[in-house]
């Protein structure tokens, strides 16, 4: 009667399995401790049992959502961040003589400002910008001693006259006291064929709007090898941006732009409206790097623990 009295104080279900299983009244102690007590090991292995159940689900929430990307008719593609560009491609210079990437980057981190010469809109101000930094930036940070400037034209009609002009009007723009050799900014033109590869190969998207262009603006930074390092955005560099993107790119190293930080923290809405902050993502993230964090310190208790026990022994 007394036994009896146990196995249902105990949950006589989960006791009573346990004794079916080894076949003896005396485990009910162990599946006592078991119910009870968990072990650290055990804790352990919920823990990275409830990462993995996570992880999946985070990783097929990531397929269900995951879209084909086109490229847009206008802008930039910085998924070709980390793909390499064909440094053997070549140009004309402003006297009209061929020169490849390679030779106007000169074994130096290149970057690529790609306008039209006579564009009226956003190549001025964007040309502006360079010269801008440059006037700003100290000695050390100017283009000839760690990197080199192409501008080049993706207008096929663009011709030596073109770049010349344009080269000698911001190169007039220069503070006086900043030696930019002409051989570190260079204004390029090149044929139809060329200019469609390259605008390709850095994901530089637009469209011929009557005389004009629809097109977007940004300073491509390219490693010596050619590997596409960053996307520069805007109509103002601060010397500490352009440092850092140089460094990258001399290198060998990428790193992905601010939006794609911005993309993964924050949704579309589905009607239209702007987007808004997607918390169960971040949420989530955050809590797979807190269970990390706790099964690791778990990990490291269960070992000292362990040890502890083989010492004694």
């Amino acid at each position: 009667m007394k036994f009896k009295f146990e196995l249902q104080k105990n949950n006589i279900h989960l006791v009573t399995l346990k004794i079916n299983l080894y076949g003896h009244p005396n485990h009910l102690l162990f599946a006592r401790n078991t119910l009870r007590r968990p072990t650290l090991a055990a804790l352990s292995q919920r823990y990275l049992l409830v990462l993995s159940i996570l992880c999946l689900l985070i990783s097929v929430n990531t397929l269900a959502e995951e879209e084909v990307k086109t490229p847009p008719k206008v802008g930039i593609d910085d998924s070709k961040l980390g793909t390499k560009l064909a440094m053997d491609l070549s140009f004309n210079d402003e006297k009209g003589r061929s020169v490849t990437l390679a030779q106007v980057a000169n074994g130096k981190p290149l970057m690529l400002a790609l306008v039209y010469y006579d564009c009226k809109s956003i190549c001025n101000p964007f040309l502006h910008a360079i010269v801008n930094f440059m006037n700003n930036s100290p000695k050390q940070l100017l283009p000839g001693e760690h990197y080199n400037i192409a501008a080049i034209s993706f207008n096929p009609e663009d011709g030596a006259k073109e770049a010349q002009d344009r080269m000698k009007a911001h190169f007039d723009m220069l503070n006086p006291n900043k030696k930019v050799p002409p051989t570190s900014w260079r204004f390029l033109t090149g044929s139809k064929e060329n200019i469609d590869k390259l605008t390709a190969a850095v994901g530089f998207y637009y469209v011929k709007d009557g005389e004009d262009f629809n097109h977007p603006s940004a300073l491509i930074v390219i490693s010596p090898s050619g590997i596409i390092s960053r996307y520069m955005r805007g109509l103002s560099f601060l010397p500490l941006d352009v440092m850092m993107a140089v460094t990258d790119a001399s290198e060998g190293k990428w790193a992905p732009t601010i939006k794609k930080i911005v993309k993964f923290c924050f949704v579309k809405d589905p009607a239209g409206r702007g987007y808004y902050f997607d918390f169960l993502k971040v949420v989530g993230v955050i809590i797979l790097f807190t269970i990390a964090v706790t099964v690791t310190v778990l990990s490291i208790l269960i070992n000292r623990k362990k040890k502890a026990k083989t010492a004694e022994v």
